[in-house]
């Protein structure tokens, strides 16, 4: 059995230390659930403890969950990674200008046209490798309703030529949700409950639309948000999805740790050639080196393990591949190790400019994979006898 008991520490210190209100950590291992564990309480100002069933706004681990759905409609021939997106959104065709500007996460960038690109050349295999040259705008602040977002999303300049390099951004992945619905005349939560969450036996994961309101029960709190005026808790934290209902490709899934380990592990499934998700084939192809800027390598949906010795994934396997959320959240599968991994925190609740977990957060991995390699090796040394 494997030793958590200095992992558990070190998060509670965090915890105690104020660095987030609370944790939650699910764990498989050789195919196994072997840790399922809540630490701190969600809210401090209502002290009410953490439970391994709290739900979490995983903020851009919505990515897996709806690029997942999305990928099970390629293989069902109603999308292809390869088609162009001008297939379903005839305005994102024709010559685009090229401008720094076009990333409003870059501060203060020149506005001039340093170049074109060929919109219709982009695909969806661009959008779910993030090389697709689209930048990121709040469309909260620069557009009035869904449609003219969608309009704004599929006309505005570009950032880079595509393919030239890696910019992490959300508004391909709107698209994407935005063409699962009008292809499927269907809301994206009812797409991902129907092909992701019902199949695994995700009983706690869902988006949860703005227009029912919010829903507080055991599930951890986010920031108080300036654009909004109240402390978010049981709505989506990320503002571009909050403007689309809570309902967007890149953000507004809830989860529990469990429940995003479980979608880890039918990915680790196919790749050992068991029964998973999507079939092996599929899921060896999305986690091959694509692309990368001067730190972020990319698969088709997945980050893979980066190179950077100070980065959280740098302990794992070579082969590992996982994604980050925002509010202070990730998901690791380590092949090579047989592990998969979900950590899921309410770091943002201090507010977004006093998040912790991303200088943290490699301690704590560096804890569970010392935790792991212990007790495997103690079962390698077994084995000789």
């Amino acid at each position: 059995m494997v030793n958590f008991e200095i992992l558990d520490k070190h998060i509670n210190k965090l915890v105690e230390q104020g660095c987030f209100p609370s944790a939650t950590l699910a764990v498989f291992h050789h195919n196994e659930l072997i840790k399922n564990d809540a630490y701190g309480a969600p809210d401090p100002a209502h002290p009410w403890p953490a439970r391994p069933d709290t739900q979490y706004d995983v903020a851009s681990l919505s990515k897996l969950f709806a690029g997942t759905a999305f990928l099970k409609l390629c293989q069902a021939g109603v999308f292809d990674l390869d088609e162009p997106l001008s297939r379903r959104f005839p305005l994102f065709t024709g010559e685009r200008e090229i401008r720094l500007s076009a990333n409003a996460l870059l501060q203060d960038q020149p506005d001039e046209v340093i170049g074109y690109a060929d919109a219709g050349k982009v695909t969806w295999r661009h959008i779910l490798v993030h090389n697709s040259g689209i930048g990121w705008a709040p469309l909260h602040l620069r557009c009035k309703d869904r449609e003219d977002a969608i309009r704004y999303i599929c006309t505005m300049p570009f950032a880079y030529q595509t393919g030239e390099t890696v910019l992490y951004t959300d508004l391909g992945l709107i698209l994407m949700g935005v063409a699962m619905e009008e292809t499927l005349g269907k809301r994206l939560d009812d797409i991902v409950d129907e092909l992701v969450c019902r199949p695994l036996g995700l009983e706690h994961t869902g988006y949860r639309r703005v227009e029912r309101g919010a829903v507080t029960e055991n599930t951890a709190p986010t920031e108080i948000c300036k654009y909004r005026g109240m402390r978010m808790h049981g709505l989506v934290h990320d503002e571009n999805s909050y403007f689309f209902g809570g309902l967007a490709g890149h953000a507004g899934v809830f989860s529990t740790a469990l429940d995003v380990a479980k979608l880890g592990q039918s990915y680790l499934d196919a790749l050992q050639g068991r029964a998973g998700i999507l079939p092996t084939d599929t899921v060896r192809d999305m986690i091959r080196f694509r692309q990368m800027n001067r730190w972020d390598r990319r698969g088709i949906l997945f980050q893979l393990r980066i190179l950077d010795t100070d980065a959280h994934s740098f302990p794992l396997s070579r082969t590992a591949f996982g994604h980050t959320g925002f509010t202070g959240t990730c998901m690791w599968v380590d092949p090579e190790r047989e592990l998969v991994f979900a950590l899921l925190t309410n770091d943002v609740y201090n507010g977004r400019e006093n998040r912790t977990l991303g200088r943290l957060r490699k301690g704590i991995v560096e804890e569970l994979i010392s935790a792991i390699d212990k007790e495997d090796t103690c079962k390698k040394a077994e084995d000789v006898k």
